[in-house]
């Protein structure tokens, strides 16, 4: 569980899927797929697809959670590739909200301000 821990406040500072961008950033740093418009372009896309696909599982019983992670990444990957913004380490921010601990799910859209964006920074 990544975050730091103060008393009863816990303040989520970092997901795993930034150690995959930064062993991309620096072992192919020319590479499209690392360039920051793809990577604040697929997180963003990653974090919208996920959130809401939360709320869709939450809101109506009739939807498992589970297809809500099967989901997850196959929409963030339609959607990054029709922007052209493919970004593989996204679809694991989508999962790992998706899958997160309820500290991750209880920031809601914040969690794409901190630590989503502010990560990639």
């Amino acid at each position: 569980r990544a975050g730091v821990e103060y008393n009863d406040l816990f303040i989520v500072v970092f997901i795993n899927s930034m150690a995959a961008l930064a062993a991309m950033i620096f072992s192919a740093p020319t590479s499209m797929l690392v360039q920051p418009r793809n990577i604040f372009g697929g997180h963003m896309i990653a974090m919208i697809v996920s959130i809401s696909l939360d709320y869709a599982v939450t809101v109506n019983p009739y939807i498992p959670i589970e297809v809500g992670k099967g989901l997850a990444p196959a929409l963030t990957i339609f959607v990054m590739a029709k922007l052209g913004l493919i970004h593989p380490p996204a679809c694991a921010a989508a999962v790992i909200y998706l899958d997160g601990y309820p500290e991750h799910k209880n920031l809601g859209w914040l969690f794409i301000a901190a630590p989503v964006l502010l990560d990639c920074c």
